[in-house]
């Protein structure tokens, strides 16, 4: 086997559809009694060809008109179609609704097949021919092989099994997708293997033994077997169908039209952005605000459409719009969808899915539809260029812009690489052009806030966005902070920032520098048994927020003890001091006690304690129930 290719067996009811996948396959799809009895197929019947060039997998749709919905189900997983027109009857509405519905669908392959030839004269033969050439002319079966048959006769089968084994078929090796889906179509019970459940899997590989996800239901299952035609295998690909038994979960409880995928490769969404056509023939234009029928995969769901690029859509134009489902829904952006009216019921339009998981867009939003617009064109590199615009300060994340765009991580690190953004940490991008108006607006409000408050040591860090009036990711924000430093423009101890030339003493009138100065050597003196922080400012104003300056320039610090009310502070190099003596006395991973540390400093439980507290809470000693040690730098 080289390769597979699935088609969909479509046309008007009673054209002969089933027959002839039955004479070409030896397999009746007709597997229901009611459907055996009434000749009407009901459900999708699956059948394959297998030959010298691969493997043809047929599933043959319901052709009646209150089957529509099953059609669509089995039509949104094909490569290519069999067009089936009886020669007696010539191209019907269900003809014209199905060959519509695989227009919407973007399929590019194909055979038109003519049955019943044996009904009709040879003149009425030319005649409906002639018809269905002017019906696929324009499409993707303008030349495609025309293949008369009769399966009474047995006329034309051989002919056509020639045409089925000269259509090129999908390489049935390996697969660039990082996780794979697969939109389930039946889900039944066997009796000793419990759950299965049988679809098309559409990307990536999967194979037996491996977890699976239950989405929208978020449930995780295992793969207890797997089946393609009736054959036990171990790995499945993409294209080919499958039936999976699954374990640690209930038949029950699944249904048609949840998906199976890899693990977190797929999200829950109740809105999509779709690029959408509507079919040339019919009536009337199409709202915003229009209440439709959605269906893609196996799922067939209630949207409200949002156009996003006009006011309203006209018959076989193509805009871009926002689907907003009435329940939680799971789809992959390679999908294609119908939409239907809801009564009565027929099929208007349809396209592509843009984006799975978007916020709410405003309407005429120029940034919005030029990136969707790129997105529907292919322009990978164009997109994040759009996408990072949008997301201004905050960029993007890397992971969710690739799943947005469809491509491989290799090909988004190449993407990346052409586009000229800044990378922040290994998951986020922003454009250059935000990144450097975040750095000279974090310049701009540092020195802003020196001028307005001469006697603060420099401006939190998380007061920068709201100066700044925008939205900044912290990631970004703490990168461009970084860089700065780096460039020697800016001072930061990760809460604060200010400019690199700035001291706030120097600035002080000369009373203030002079108190300053006192503060500092009464807490430097004080050593180990400092004096109360209440009694140095005894409630002198001047003297608290010159207190809190040296707090903030990092000269005093109050230390954080279990007790909150706490007061006990004392000057830098103190603390710098005892950090060396015990870095010394007791270097890791030797232990020591509180009666350990009160011998190497001298002092008592009443100034030992607060320290100790303190130091362990800075990260500084770790404690193990009575004893402690310095952590492990």
């Amino acid at each position: 086997m080289t390769g597979h290719l699935t088609l969909g067996v479509i046309g008007h009811v009673d054209h002969g559809k089933t027959a002839l996948v039955r004479e070409l396959t030896g397999i009746e799809t007709d597997r229901l009694k009611e459907e055996q009895e009434r000749g009407l197929s009901i459900v999708l019947g699956f059948s394959y060809i297998e030959s010298s060039n691969g493997i043809l997998d047929l599933i043959d749709v319901p052709g009646h008109e209150n089957f529509i919905r099953t059609m669509i189900s089995g039509a949104t997983g094909i490569d290519g179609v069999l067009l089936v027109v009886a020669a007696n009857e010539g191209v019907m509405p269900q003809t014209r609704e199905h060959f519509d519905i695989a227009q919407l669908l973007g399929l590019d392959r194909g055979l038109v097949v003519l049955t019943k030839v044996d009904l009709v004269t040879a003149e009425e033969l030319t005649l409906v021919e002639e018809e269905v050439c002017a019906f696929t002319m324009g499409s993707f079966l303008e030349r495609a092989p025309v293949v008369r048959t009769s399966t009474l006769q047995r006329k034309g089968l051989e002919e056509l099994r020639t045409a089925l084994d000269g259509m090129d078929k999908r390489e049935s090796t390996g697969s660039t997708s990082t996780g794979f889906f697969l939109p389930i179509d039946r889900v039944f019970a066997m009796q000793g293997f419990g759950a299965v459940v049988t679809g098309t899997l559409r990307s990536g590989v999967l194979n037996s033994g491996e977890n699976v996800e239950i989405l929208p239901r978020k449930e995780i299952a295992t793969v207890r077997g797997l089946q393609n035609h009736n054959q036990a295998v171990e790995t499945v690909f993409p294209g080919q169908r499958v039936a999976v038994n699954l374990r640690n979960i209930k038949w029950e409880e699944l249904r048609r039209g949840d998906v199976l995928a890899s693990p977190g490769f797929l999200k829950i969404t109740r809105r999509i952005d779709v690029e959408l056509k509507l079919l040339k023939h019919i009536r009337g234009n199409l709202k915003n605000g229009t209440a439709v029928r959605v269906l893609f995969g196996t799922t067939e769901v209630i949207a409200k459409i949002r156009l996003l690029d006009c006011a309203e859509l006209n018959p076989g134009s193509t805009g871009l719009g926002q689907l907003r489902f009435q329940r939680d829904v799971t789809t992959h952006r390679s999908e294609r969808f119908i939409i239907r009216n809801i009564s009565p019921a027929f099929t208007f339009g349809g396209g592509r899915i843009l984006d799975t998981n978007p916020p709410r867009h405003r309407r005429f939003d120029d940034s919005v539809t030029n990136r969707l617009r790129n997105t529907a064109d292919g322009n990978a590199i164009e997109v994040v260029r759009l996408s990072l615009n949008e997301g201004g300060m905050c960029g993007e994340n890397i992971e969710s812009l690739r799943e947005r765009l469809g491509i491989s991580s290799k090909d988004m690190e190449a993407v990346i690489g052409a586009a000229s953004v800044v990378k922040v940490g290994e998951d986020r991008i922003i454009n250059q052009s935000s990144y450097a108006e975040l750095m000279d607006g974090i310049l701009a409000v540092t020195e802003h806030f020196h001028d307005e408050n001469p006697h603060r040591q420099g401006l939190k860090v998380t007061n920068i966005p709201s100066q700044l009036q925008v939205n900044i990711n912290e990631e970004v924000l703490h990168q461009a902070i970084g860089e700065l430093k780096v460039k020697g423009e800016l001072w930061s101890n990760g809460s604060i920032v200010r400019k690199i030339d700035f001291d706030p003493l120097i600035r002080l009138p000369k009373v203030e520098r002079r108190l300053a100065g006192e503060l500092e050597e009464t807490f430097r003196l004080g050593g180990l048994t400092p004096p109360s922080l209440d009694a140095v400012l005894g409630g002198d104003d001047t003297k608290q927020d010159i207190y809190q300056l040296l707090r903030e320039m990092g000269k005093l610090v109050r230390l954080r003890t279990y007790d909150r009310d706490s007061n006990f502070v004392l000057h830098q190099d103190v603390l710098s001091d005892i950090k060396q003596k015990l870095q010394k006395a007791f270097p890791y991973p030797r232990e020591f006690s509180i009666s350990d540390l009160r011998d190497l400093l001298g002092t008592t439980r009443k100034y030992l304690i607060p320290l100790v507290e303190h130091l362990d809470a800075t990260g500084v000693t770790i404690r193990i129930g009575n004893i402690r040690r310095l952590r492990d730098r």
